[in-house]
């Protein structure tokens, strides 16, 4: 019966775009939603039609009944914090697939927000996990290309690892200590860091279950960009802070899409740190000189860019070289509302990976961050060359 459910569930999000509906999706459980929250951004393979709708996940799930919220609070919430508390507000201020969020205050006045999980998805969601990396299996026994082409059983994992750190909401106080020690340790030579905060976690108030934090004043980029108040001067700014974790340090946000920043008009906040990807450094180093390369219309360097980023040298490099200069015969002549990055960057993958490159796993989550970053620059400079743009910062992320 699970089996059938995922069935029914890649039926709706590869079908006709009428018959997808988000709210079934969200009573498929928790599985059901984190993998419709990865093809959200994939418009190169399912069209904005259905990406849009996809995308309400991260913003509009079901909240709990009230009743169900305070006595879930009572229950998980730790003596310490309702000594400190002087005021908590019963409707959520949002809400996720896995928990949501609530405004508070502390009785020194200060202004919290309360994250609570919903409920224990542990086990249904391990269950889940399985009947859906089982039909993965049986996929690839009749169909072994579609390792190389999709990495189904990788990107299950993947799924499953990010998730259950999620379900530990402690995890979100260890990521976000770790990003400041990032940040501040590139604070001498890139004073622009500066405009990057983090909301303080109160571990002492806390649990795995309920935590404690900061209230961000500031709104979501994505409220921003809807509302057509974010600036592609804006958006340069948060290229060139992301790109110093992204291809400097390796480390980086691993969900970040425009729901997980704040902006204020010069700072940048960074919230839902609690899933820190890695990534090889000379794999992020060879993603940012292909960048680099197609901005300056150097388009058999990238080919050797993207050559050199796999796992192992190819036999016969001539026709991966040949399909990727067909492919990018007529690119960079558009604005980035015309040529997205995004679809381009997933044909590059796929025609490599047809060609017989290997890329490392793993992979994915910078590429996918990559995605989120164009994403933005669509919404809100469509008429800009962005990779011409980014590629004058590319020596920031070497003297770091």
């Amino acid at each position: 019966m699970r089996a059938w459910r995922f069935i029914q569930l890649f039926r709706m999000i590869f079908g006709p775009a009428e018959k997808l509906d988000p709210r079934k999706i969200e009573k498929m459980g928790l599985l059901a939603v984190k993998i419709a929250q990865m093809y959200a951004i994939r418009a190169d393979l399912l069209g904005p039609e259905k990406t849009a709708k996809l995308n309400g996940f991260y913003e509009e799930a079901t909240p709990m009944p009230v009743g169900d919220f305070l006595a879930a609070a009572k229950r998980e919430a730790p003596a310490a914090f309702w000594r400190e508390l002087d005021h908590l507000e019963e409707s959520p201020l949002a809400v996720a697939s896995l928990g949501q969020v609530h405004r508070g205050r502390l009785k020194d006045g200060t202004e919290i927000v309360v994250k609570m999980l919903r409920r224990d998805h542990a086990e249904e969601f391990q269950r889940d996990v399985e009947a859906v990396r089982w039909l993965a299996k049986t996929s690839l026994f009749f169909y072994p290309p579609l390792q190389r082409l999709a990495d189904p059983i990788g990107t299950l994992e993947a799924i499953r690892r990010t998730t259950v750190t999620e379900m530990d909401l402690l995890a979100e106080a260890t990521g976000t200590e770790k990003m400041k020690q990032l940040r501040d340790a590139g604070l001498a030579q890139l004073p622009h860091l500066k405009q990057l905060a983090f909301p303080k976690i109160y571990r002492e108030l806390s649990t795995s279950q309920f935590l404690v934090s900061e209230f961000v004043a500031a709104p979501t980029v994505r409220r921003l960009l809807k509302e057509k108040r974010f600036g592609y001067a804006d958006l340069l700014l948060l290229f060139r802070i992301h790109g110093y974790f992204l291809f400097h340090r390796g480390e980086f946000h691993g969900d970040f899409h425009p729901g997980n920043i704040c902006f204020d008009g010069s700072t940048f906040w960074f919230i839902d740190n609690a899933n820190l990807e890695t990534v090889p450094q000379a794999f992020s180093r060879g993603l940012l000189r292909f960048m680099v390369a197609l901005g300056e219309k150097r388009y058999d360097d990238a080919a050797l860019a993207i050559e050199a980023l796999g796992v192992k040298p190819m036999k016969n490099p001539l026709p991966f070289r040949e399909a990727f200069l067909q492919l990018y015969a007529n690119f960079g002549n558009k604005p980035v509302g015309e040529e997205s990055l995004t679809m381009q960057m997933m044909q590059t993958i796929r025609m490599a990976v047809e060609k017989g490159l290997e890329f490392p796993e793993g992979a994915f989550p910078i590429i996918k961050s990559l995605m989120y970053l164009d994403g933005m620059a669509i919404s809100c400079a469509p008429e800009r060359f962005l990779l011409q743009d980014v590629a004058t910062y590319a020596a920031d992320f070497e003297e770091a």
